[in-house]
């Protein structure tokens, strides 16, 4: 029997016992829920909602769940899928026979080993979206949490029973490429990344840190000339001034008690964030040069092509070195440098069928009222330019043309919330077929201790520095243990991949461990705590299991005979067999719900039940047990337990050690 069918045993003996009892009631309607510690039995269900239903019941009882409990209990009593069965006040509490859990849960797992958990195909495809990074530098911690994000729930609905699609846009055309391409130009001297010793996407990313120290040295000289002064002055008195000068003059009011938050810009500083994109656009030197190589790329020019196709080499090189530290592979790569023209041919038909409309200007909009928001969306600029949206809109009917989804899911952080409510609007009017098949996995931004990153200035925390580092950390860990039994004949090699595949489980699951809506800060030094809620406890546990197994002789057989498992009888043996079965309920929820934390968190939870056994070396030997089949069965539930938590762990994208 499998766990799933376990359970729907269980629900089905609830319900016909409220059949017996005159009520009309099936395995669906019922639900159960975990007892609370320190109370009666494994699950309970509350009988608030069976008032009046069971007709065969004293009438003044009927409406009692008190009664209603007590007469369930009644009938529940002599079922061999409980070994006791209790009325709790309007609660009716059940406890598992741990015998028959025992059979079901370690067999079942021993038997599906990794496909335990998995669902039926679904026979729907579903394409997510994830990583979209630009060609202009490398991947930061931003760009960390989408990657792990990404792939985590891609590996969940596919175990979850649906047919999944990874793609990944790579946004390698527009201004921000150019930047990078003038200081390459004016400056890199013919530099290649084998010549500078570095990865490319590194290489082409300090072009773009120069490219920004040279502006903001222009943009300074400028705001500091007179010119500079006579915008400031203008500034003062233009609406965007008034209105920020009396942002200040409110906030210097407040009592310093309601003076919170980030207080207000001040008015030079505001002027100063107002204007830099207007400099950068009509009076930057640097600006206009930059702008100079878009037009030419976009006119075709030979030798600009030239120079944006070695950078993207490059970069893209680097990416994909990337994804193969991460574990990540995509089924296809869309480029925007391919895709951007995409969209206008469906923009001008939905013109000619009146879902958009001409502007007097000549620009074509958007009602958004139609889809319950206000205001007008431009899709095509008044010279017939498109704008992103028109791309998205574009790439999503051409990825159906493509895969024919059933659904498609963006990962993408939370400050595009608004343009995904406006972009699946869109396309729900253009396409009606289409409307409801798309999911925007918004996710919030990470920060570190000091504060968010910019990839302009330099300051970010790219993700392959970020992994070295942690690897660095945890080397110095394993160089600084006192008991090297686990790795005493690992050669520098075997060191080196330890350290990385610990570093990775670190990274990932701190990343996965909150939900993804929520912001998070980054702690490297917390992420490897090996007594927390983290990868690197994970992991240890882990290698705890197979430490035991191999120094038992254990050999793993998909078939434990029925009467060895009835040996586990304790408490605690009963909380680790209900937390495994636990697992596929857990996989449909995270999958449905779209949150790997709710993995990370069952994994823990599956972890702290296995380390008390582990550390009971009285109550609970293992090796050391002399009762044969106590020690035969509880080798069984290390092995099950073991195996449950390398699938889990693969779920969130992360390798496990045999050894840490």
């Amino acid at each position: 029997m499998s766990v799933q069918n376990f359970q729907n045993e269980i629900l089905e003996a609830v319900a016909s016992a409220c059949r017996e009892l005159g009520g009309e009631i099936d395995a669906a309607q019922i639900a159960l829920n975990p007892v609370p510690e320190n109370q009666f039995g494994d699950i309970a269900m509350t009988c608030f909602a069976l008032r009046g239903k069971l007709k065969n019941l004293e009438p003044k009882a009927q409406n009692n769940p008190v009664a209603i409990s007590a007469a369930l209990a009644e009938k529940l009593a002599s079922s061999p899928l409980f070994d006791g069965v209790k009325a709790c006040g309007p609660y009716l509490n059940m406890a598992y026979n741990t015998s028959n859990l025992a059979q079901i849960v370690i067999g079942e797992i021993l038997k599906k080993g990794e496909h335990f958990g998995d669902a039926e195909r679904k026979g729907q495809k579903v394409v997510i979206e994830f990583s979209g990074p630009n060609t202009n530098k490398p991947q930061h911690l931003g760009h960390l949490r989408n990657n792990v994000i990404g792939e985590s729930m891609s590996r969940l609905l596919d175990k979850a029973g649906y047919d999944v699609t990874k793609v990944n846009i790579i946004n390698d055309r527009g201004v921000h490429i150019c930047k990078s391409m003038l200081v390459y130009l004016k400056y890199g001297e013919g530099v290649t990344p084998e010549s500078a010793g570095k990865k490319g996407d590194h290489l082409v990313g300090d072009f773009y840190v120069r490219f920004e120290k040279e502006f903001q040295a222009e943009y300074k000289a400028w705001l500091e000339s007179d010119e500079g002064r006579e915008a400031f002055e203008a500034y003062k008195q233009s609406d965007a001034g008034k209105k920020a000068q009396k942002a200040l003059d409110d906030y210097a009011k407040l009592p310093d008690e309601k003076k919170k938050g980030k207080a207000p810009a001040e008015l030079f500083a505001a002027f100063k964030s107002d204007m830099k994109d207007k400099y950068f656009n009509t009076k930057s030197k640097l600006g206009a040069e930059a702008t100079e190589l878009l037009v030419k790329w976009e006119a075709g020019d030979p030798e600009v092509r030239r120079v944006w196709k070695l950078l993207n080499t490059w970069v893209i090189d680097g990416f994909m070195d990337t994804y193969k530290t991460l574990g990540i592979r995509f089924d296809k790569l869309y480029f925007e440098s391919e895709t951007y023209k995409l969209g206008k041919d469906i923009i001008e038909e939905g013109l000619k069928n009146h879902i958009f409309h001409r502007l007097p200007d000549q620009a074509t909009a958007f009602d958004l009222t139609k889809i319950g928001l206000t205001g007008e969306k431009i899709v095509l600029r008044s010279n017939g330019t498109s704008v992103y949206i028109t791309q998205d809109i574009g790439t999503a009917i051409e990825r159906y043309k493509d895969f024919a989804y059933d659904k498609m899911i963006y990962v993408v952080a939370d400050e595009q919330n608004h343009h995904f409510r406006v972009l699946f609007g869109i396309l729900g009017e253009l396409r009606p077929d289409l409307a409801g098949r798309f999911e925007h996995l918004s996710y919030g931004m990470v920060t570190l201790p000091n504060g968010r990153m910019k990839s302009r200035e330099g300051t970010v925390v790219d993700t392959d520095d970020l992994i070295e580092e942690m690897a660095r950390l945890v080397r110095e860990v394993m160089d600084n243990k006192s008991d090297r039994e686990h790795y005493a004949d690992a050669d520098e090699a075997e060191f080196s991949r330890r350290s990385q595949v610990i570093a990775l489980a670190a990274l990932k699951y701190f990343l996965l461990n909150i939900t993804p809506t929520s912001w998070m800060e980054f702690n490297p030094e917390k992420s490897l705590d090996l007594q927390g809620r983290t990868g690197a406890y994970c992991l240890m546990n882990y290698a705890r299991t197979r430490s035991i197994l191999r120094k038992a002789g254990y050999v793993h057989s998909d078939v434990v005979d029925p009467a060895v498992l009835a040996a586990l009888k304790t408490p605690e043996e009963k909380k680790v067999l209900m937390t495994l079965m636990q697992c596929p309920g857990v996989i449909r929820w995270a999958a449905e719900s779209s949150d790997p934390a709710k993995i990370a968190e069952y994994l823990f939870n599956l972890c702290k039940s296995f380390a008390f056994i582990f550390t009971d070396k009285v109550g609970h030997p293992i090796l050391t047990c002399e009762d044969a089949d106590v020690k035969a069965a509880r080798l069984a539930l290390v092995d099950a337990l073991g195996t449950v938590l390398r699938m889990g762990l693969n779920l969130l994208g992360i390798e496990t050690l045999e050894e840490m």
